[in-house]
């Protein structure tokens, strides 16, 4: 069957059968706690919630992408270096965390809240014709900060999750299954999500291998009209 609305994911270091289990859809993709809270408040006609129509869309139109790992990322802030670990085996190959240049954003923020831009690399890739919203699992209530941003992956792109990391951290530690992010999809039409065992070639498409730039490929269009 040919579904217009896919959104396909694969990898090319953990294995697609074991990455399934960290890309969780709703009801699987709710915070840990929500299972605790009671479907209505012992204190009269109080709502929590459970019956909160913000909390319940914002979850059953997204994502959970969940750490497939236990991370542990110390911060040397007196030089500038990030000793980082991936699990206890084969991710740690110094590919998976990047540290970005503050030339690129950190330099010219009046309120210097962030010690560094860091990105978390775990060669899953997406692919989808409709734009991906990334944010921040705010509900679960994480002791790091993940930066927002909406992807154009039509060719595939690598599912990279930006930590900032605040003046006062010195370690980062994430648990398995911690939730890294929310993904919605800019479409109100039903998504399937294809796990593909395959692994991503990025040389075979014309992007950041052949480019100085791809943002003239990747930039969406502004939605809005104000009159």
């Amino acid at each position: 069957m040919f579904f217009k609305n896919k959104v396909e994911i694969s990898s090319n270091e953990i294995p697609i059968n074991l990455v399934k289990d960290y890309i969780l859809t709703y009801p699987k993709n709710l915070p840990i706690y929500f299972k605790n809270i009671p479907r209505s408040c012992p204190f009269g006609d109080m709502r929590n919630i459970k019956s909160c129509s913000g909390f319940i869309n914002y979850y059953t139109r997204s994502i959970a992408f969940n750490s497939p790992c236990d991370i542990n990322i110390k911060i040397d802030k007196e030089n500038s270096q990030f000793i980082a670990r991936f699990g206890d085996g084969f991710l740690n190959n110094n590919k998976r965390l990047e540290v970005h240049n503050d030339n690129q954003f950190l330099k010219f923020l009046p309120n210097k809240k962030y010690f560094k831009i860091i990105k978390l690399l775990f060669g899953i890739f997406i692919k989808t014709d409709i734009p991906l919203i990334i944010s921040n699992p705010w509900w679960s209530m994480n002791d790091f900060d993940v930066v927002p941003g909406i992807l154009n992956a039509k060719t595939p792109l690598e599912l990279n999750v930006f930590l900032a990391v605040k003046n006062d951290q010195e370690v980062i530690n994430i648990k398995q299954n911690t939730p890294l992010c929310i993904i919605h999809t800019e479409s109100h039409k039903k998504n399937n999500l294809i796990f593909k065992n395959e692994k991503t070639n990025t040389k075979i498409y014309n992007g950041f291998e052949y480019k100085f730039s791809t943002l003239r490929d990747r930039i969406l269009k502004n939605k809005f009209n104000k009159e």
